[in-house]
């Protein structure tokens, strides 16, 4: 799905993870990973105020990505989205609004 690298961690650190895991309750899992940049990630619109990753909203699309590290990639696969869901192999889908979120912004120290 993601073409990133699990974050090496210190003994201490994983540990100061795991702590802030158990404090945020069993539905949380927290993941370290390398920085690379910013992470794109392509939401559709469930309600009012609720976005949903595209690949959980249409997973009948077979190999949807959701995630992208190129603003220009996931404004591609927005693109072909939507036409695929105007077209007749989609009726069936129900047409949502996809928006393009920063995920994971870079920040600079």
């Amino acid at each position: 799905m993601l073409n990133v690298k699990v974050a090496q961690l210190s003994p201490d650190d994983l540990k100061a993870i795991r702590d802030l895991e158990k404090r945020l309750g069993e539905q949380v899992c927290l993941l370290a990973v390398e920085k690379e940049g910013a992470l794109y990630a392509l939401e559709a619109k469930m309600a009012p105020n609720r976005w949903e990753r595209i690949d959980r909203v249409y997973p009948e699309i077979k190999d949807l990505k959701a995630f992208f590290q190129r603003h220009e990639d996931a404004h591609d696969a927005k693109a072909a989205l939507k036409s695929f869901l105007n077209s007749a192999k989609a009726k069936h889908l129900r047409k949502r609004p996809v928006r393009i979120r920063l995920s994971v912004p870079v920040i600079d120290d």
